[in-house]
């Protein structure tokens, strides 16, 4: 197992891109596999591991995920942020400190990335279908080696078996989550003087290449100039079905005289 020399946390919202960025760092084998390793399950890990605190729990995951280089990292959605400021504080040790410093205390050298979406009603939209169908994204897999192109693979978790239908109020519901904990993370960084690196992600989609040179630079670690990441795996789910949804919404919303 490699000796920790760098971590860094990704700040999100659902349906923001985090995984397209986290995939991206992952593809460069030089920066960990930041995925949400702090939600739900990290007590059935802790179990498994044998671990008996937080530190114990991270010091094991982090040894567990990092890359070869001693780079780990992972993501937070703002409940996970919650999740795992409540389970520190449980332990005296940090029962006191402000949030930045348990993280400061729980990852060594840590920077932190931020990604945003500009378009938070296509977000929200994004994250009331995944919701209702379960489907939370679409990849594509390559061919083995005796295959030809590319096929795209449906990736899904909780499937409901609900085809998503139309909702006013549910999308508004969750566009104004969104803005809610967006400005939650902002207050974070402000609250910690904590300057991240942030992506946006209509930026990030055109300079897809670019924007993870950029990322590792920012992390200490110097991408290699032969650098080639290929094509993204996880497919746009965006339909014409989704720009019909946006002018629906717009059009509800004028007729109800609504700000959300």
């Amino acid at each position: 197992m490699p000796e920790i020399v760098s971590t860094y946390l990704v700040l999100a919202t659902p349906r923001s891109g985090s995984t397209l960025l986290g995939q991206a760092l992952n593809a460069t084998n030089l920066a960990g596999d930041p995925r949400e390793h702090f939600g739900h399950k990290m007590g059935f890990w802790a179990n498994k591991w044998g671990t008996t605190s937080l530190a114990d729990f991270v010091d094991h995951l982090m040894r567990e995920r990092a890359t070869e280089n001693g780079v780990f990292g992972a993501k937070l959605l703002y409940a996970h942020l919650l999740h795992l400021e409540r389970t520190a504080r449980v332990e005296p040790r940090f029962a006191e400190l402000p949030l930045p410093a348990i993280l400061g205390e729980l990852f060594p050298n840590l920077r932190y990335l931020r990604i945003t979406r500009r378009d938070k009603l296509r977000q929200a939209i994004s994250y009331w279908k995944a919701k209702e169908s379960g489907i939370w994204g679409k990849e594509e897999a390559r061919a083995g080696r005796t295959g030809q192109g590319r096929r795209s693979i449906v990736k899904q978790s909780r499937r409901t078996g609900k085809t998503p239908a139309f909702d006013f109020a549910g999308i508004a519901t969750l566009l104004r989550s969104i803005e809610k904990e967006e400005a939650a993370i902002e207050r974070f960084f402000g609250d910690g003087d904590i300057a991240p690196m942030h992506v946006v992600y209509e930026e990030f989609v055109d300079r897809y290449q670019e924007t993870t040179r950029e990322l590792l630079q920012f992390l200490g670690v110097e991408p290699p100039r032969d650098l080639d990441l290929g094509q993204p795996r996880t497919v746009k789910l965006a339909d014409d079905e989704t720009e019909a949804w946006v002018v629906r919404f717009e059009e509800t919303r004028n007729e109800l005289g609504r700000d959300d």
